[in-house]
């Protein structure tokens, strides 16, 4: 009976698994990169290293026109230097980078100049959410909005 049980068991996660390929292609679609476009590869490079703290990693072109970080998760951020100008940006259009330490963080950010800002706003405050994960936003020398949060 137990054997039987079992079995029946087997089977039907076998027809679940296969419905839920059978309605999803399968195609194993992923993140792999995002792209950006800035002024001064430079500039952006150290920001992104230095002050983020994003780790640095090879890019395969080589015209010192690329600068290539791990995001995490098997992801990649490419900076690449192609914008003509700097412009301001929408805050709802943002990356979102997650720390151990938000107080480590903002001390970091405040000894590089950078103001800080909470979701609606305000300067240097600290945005809870409703979860409890603490939230602040900056941007980069670009203008793109960034997000840190406690998300652990």
């Amino acid at each position: 009976m137990k054997f039987i049980a079992i079995l029946l068991l087997v089977f039907t996660i076998n027809i679940m698994t296969s419905n839920a390929q059978s309605s999803n292609p399968g195609i194993g679609v992923t993140i792999n990169h995002i792209a950006i476009s800035v002024t001064d590869l430079e500039e952006s490079e150290k920001f992104y290293r230095d002050v983020i703290g994003l780790t640095q990693i090879d890019e395969p072109f080589g015209v010192g026109r690329h600068a290539w970080f791990d995001i995490g998760g098997g992801a990649e951020l490419h900076v690449i230097r192609a914008a003509d100008e700097r412009r301001e940006r929408d805050r709802s259009n943002h990356l979102c980078f997650s720390v151990s330490s938000m107080e480590d963080f903002i001390d970091r950010i405040e000894a590089n100049g950078i103001d800080w800002y909470d979701a609606a706003g305000n300067p240097r405050k600290i945005n809870i959410r409703p979860d409890g994960i603490q939230q602040i936003y900056f941007t980069d020398p670009d203008g793109y909005w960034i997000e840190i949060n406690d998300d652990f």
